[in-house]
């Protein structure tokens, strides 16, 4: 009698272990989509921004069909004066080409062109799951080899702005000779970290078992493993100058990832803290500083 109720109690146990498990799997999967897929978490927190100067230039569009049989959409605007240097400017989590609106023009005040990508899954670009920077690389290379094509002795920049920022550093080992320097403003170190920092804050959830299933899903979904996506492999050996920026205050990227990043690049790097900037604020918040410290960093190393 024993023994049979031990037994029923054994089938309970692994029932419930079972129910668990898939509840987990299944819980895991609505968050992976609501971080990763189109129309998730992007869509919450995407900026608004005026984007009335950039369509009134009535910049160029173009397009490139990438690896995974993508079309992809970007945008480029020629200097007023001509000039062999070209901007590459990449937008946030949530963001999209156009709403990179202030910088664009900010670059393009400078006197550059400036070519400004939507991102797989974003803007008017194809791709239902974000890339976080790590599967757009090969897409911001090929952008860098398509101006290269137009221009054979122009000269690039690479610029980004949060997931843009860590494309940016993500994208440094790939990057062409021609590309003289790159600029990124609160960039986040690794996918990974981000991830966890984000369940953290936004959900109170453990890493675990959460990330190592959602690797899982990345995998098989978006088709990449962002567990691989850190800056201290891809800034190991860059020698190309590095200017990182972050605001203080920022609760989405904290400001601890600049220093990362400042640590794991080898090149000839500059770093600036901007005080109580928060994320994606530093330009609004220092204005013409933001301005005049980014264009001497393009003036002094663009050849």
């Amino acid at each position: 009698m024993k023994k049979g109720k031990l037994k029923r109690w054994h089938k309970v146990v692994i029932a419930l272990v079972i129910i668990v498990i898939i509840l987990i799997f299944v819980g895991t999967y609505f968050l992976f989509n609501f971080a990763f897929k189109r129309g998730g978490y992007s869509t919450q927190v995407g900026e608004k921004v005026n984007t009335t100067w950039i369509k009134k230039q009535n910049p160029q569009v173009w397009h490139q069909t990438n690896k995974s049989g993508l079309k992809l959409t970007a945008y480029y605007l020629p200097a007023k004066t001509t000039t062999n240097k070209t901007m590459i400017v990449v937008h946030g989590y949530g963001s999209t080409g156009h709403k990179m609106n202030n910088y664009i023009r900010m670059f393009h005040d400078d006197g550059y062109n400036v070519l400004a990508p939507d991102d797989e899954s974003f803007g008017r670009s194809q791709g239902e799951y974000a890339g976080y920077g790590w599967k757009d690389r090969s897409d911001i290379v090929t952008w860098m080899n398509m101006i290269d094509q137009k221009m054979p002795t122009g000269r690039l920049g690479m610029f980004g702005i949060s997931m843009g920022a860590a494309a940016v550093l993500f994208t440094l080992p790939k990057a062409p000779h021609n590309v003289d320097f790159a600029i990124a403003d609160c960039g986040y170190n690794s996918i990974y970290d981000e991830l966890k920092y984000e369940l953290g804050t936004l959900f109170h959830l453990p890493t675990f078992p959460i990330l190592p299933i959602a690797r899982i899903y990345g995998n098989i979904f978006a088709k990449y493993d962002f567990y691989a996506a850190n800056t201290k492999q891809t800034l190991a050996h860059n020698k190309i100058p590095l200017f990182i920026i972050h605001g203080n205050a920022d609760k989405f990227v904290p400001v601890k990832d600049a220093y990362i990043n400042y640590q794991n690049d080898h090149g000839p790097k500059k770093l600036w803290i901007v005080n109580h900037a928060t994320h994606a604020d530093s330009l609004n918040k220092e204005g013409h500083v933001y301005v005049e410290k980014t264009r001497a960093f393009s003036e002094q190393y663009f050849k």
